[in-house]
């Protein structure tokens, strides 16, 4: 077994290599570099730079582009959330004193069209003759929350990207309660479901898209989050309890995803052999662990992670979670770097591999607050070769006819469709003797719950933090330079360029292009 690994944070590493750069070009330390990306607001008005900038199919609809028109009053027009607020709310907070200068040039201009690399990021929209002629789309719109940081970034971005209203509006929300009953205890479940629904029915209520009413959410009316929980002091001593007898699990839906997945495959069922690469915090890991262990021919799960204190802070969870310890014992622990996790020494390979790889976690904004602050797109492209790395393992380490389900809690491509690609083309040019293929989303999974396709065109940027001014016609947040291939980064000397960032990598890639089985 390989020597004990302690300290290997990836993520960790991709953010220090941000600042170690910006080091060796500025000679500024980097820890004031942090302190300024993080006191300027910098890291929201990136983000939204970022996404806004992107081709349609991201992180917006093709509506949000066609329909979304602007003149200046995006936010103003905007229903305001916070009670007892004027509509101008703390205007400002998060932006350095360049910015609000130019949010005030900007008030009562129309929106402007942004060229993407030789097509338009969203078509060109028709000037307001009159002002009744404005459009509906404003007083439509969710309310935005104007104390909230990005809203605050927003605000100063909403005439060139009046496509994000809708994200900024979902990011800047609460992260809403929801709960997944666990597999193991049908009478315990079946008690505290009714209960949820004779006490606690216009708090929280199963999804509509799930039939076997195992995911529960809190109401949109409710604004009850995890956060808060504590305003119902009688539901959140019921969850307590029923976290801690095996009831219940409280686990985000975008964590349940991958296991369903696997599940809904046929890959992952009872008595089969389960991989988690990377496994902490182990909600994916107790809920694969649910499914194979639950049968009479008692599967097992490997719980793999790089970092030992995750892989700890893993048991204790297992250990606090009410399942049985004949089932927790189905459990083996290992502590691999995920790119190069051995093949078990009997050879046979696994029946399933969850692989939800270190990310940027700009998807997780809503329950982490430490993410926009500090946010550029270093980060993600730091960590896409190791991505491709561990997805490449994990397809050699798996089966022939089974299924790995990547994922990530990014929502950039250069995270996800671009490690895809890689990670297929690398396989390819290794001449192995299997062959993989794209699979769709499972029919019958979750009916009516709201997906978006897989894409094949993005934007791949790079952010210089030498480059920071307090003059207003140039910025003062440093400089996102989009490149259009890998040639064009290299002959702008950004080293840390991959040619696999690119979606011309993905054309052969794409599901609806793979063969049918």
């Amino acid at each position: 077994m390989p020597k004990r690994q302690r300290n290997n944070n990836p993520l960790q590493q991709a953010r220090k290599g941000s600042s170690d750069k910006a080091d060796g070009k500025t000679g500024v330390n980097s820890k004031a570099k942090d302190l300024w990306h993080r006191k300027s607001g910098a890291g929201y008005h990136l983000f939204l730079s970022y996404y806004g900038s992107q081709p349609a199919g991201v992180v917006a609809c093709f509506d949000d582009f066609a329909t979304t028109a602007n003149n200046g009053s995006t936010i103003s027009s905007l229903e305001v959330r916070k009670k007892g607020c004027d509509g101008g709310g703390n205007q400002g907070q998060g932006m350095s004193r360049a910015a609000k200068k130019r949010r005030q040039k900007k008030k009562g201009k129309t929106s402007v069209v942004v060229s993407c690399d030789g097509c338009d990021v969203f078509e060109p929209m028709q000037q307001q003759q009159e002002e009744d002629d404005k459009p509906s789309n404003a007083s439509t719109q969710p309310g935005l929350d104007v104390s909230h940081p990005l809203v605050q970034a927003f605000k100063s971005q909403s005439n060139t990207y009046p496509h994000l209203v809708k994200l900024v509006g979902a990011l800047s929300s609460p992260l809403p309660l929801t709960l997944r009953f666990r597999k193991t205890n049908a009478a315990s479940s079946s008690e505290v479901k009714e209960e949820l629904k004779k006490q606690y029915s216009t708090l929280i209520l199963p999804v509509s898209y799930d039939p076997s009413n195992s995911i529960y959410q809190s109401t949109p009316t409710s604004s009850l989050s995890k956060s808060n929980l504590r305003l119902s002091p009688h539901l959140k001593e019921l969850v307590v309890e029923s976290s801690m007898n095996g009831t219940l699990a409280r686990q985000e839906l975008g964590s349940m995803l991958p296991v369903l997945t696997l599940h809904a495959t046929g890959a992952m069922k009872g008595g089969s052999k389960v991989l988690d690469l990377c496994a902490s915090p182990g909600s994916k890991t107790m809920q694969a662990l649910e499914i194979v262990a639950s049968s009479a021919k008692k599967g097992r799960v490997i719980a793999n992670d790089v970092h030992s204190g995750r892989l700890d802070s893993l048991r204790e969870a297992l250990g606090r979670s009410g399942l049985e310890d004949e089932m927790t014992a189905r459990v083996t622990y290992t502590n691999y770097d995920a790119s190069v996790f051995p093949l078990p020494k009997s050879g046979k390979l696994f029946d399933a591999i969850i692989c939800d790889v270190p990310c940027s976690g700009d998807g997780t904004i809503r329950k982490d607050k430490h993410i926009l602050p500090m946010w550029t797109p270093h980060t993600g492209n730091e960590l896409h070769s190791l991505q491709a790395k561990i997805l490449v393992r994990a397809l050699e380490l798996v089966k022939v006819g089974v299924v790995v389900c990547y994922s990530t809690c990014s929502l950039n491509p250069v995270e996800d469709e671009a490690v895809v690609a890689s990670a297929l083309t690398t396989l390819k040019t290794k001449q192995t003797s299997a062959e993989f293929q794209l699979m769709e989303w499972p029919e019958g999974l979750l009916p009516g719950f709201v997906r978006r396709p897989g894409i094949t065109n993005w934007r791949v940027a790079f952010y210089d933090q030498s480059y920071v001014t307090e003059d207003e016609d140039t910025g003062d947040f440093g400089n996102l330079t989009f490149c259009k291939d890998y040639e064009e980064a290299t002959e702008k000397g950004l080293d840390d360029a991959q040619p696999t960032f690119w979606c011309d990598a993905t054309n052969n890639k794409h599901v609806e292009d793979q063969p049918a089985e």
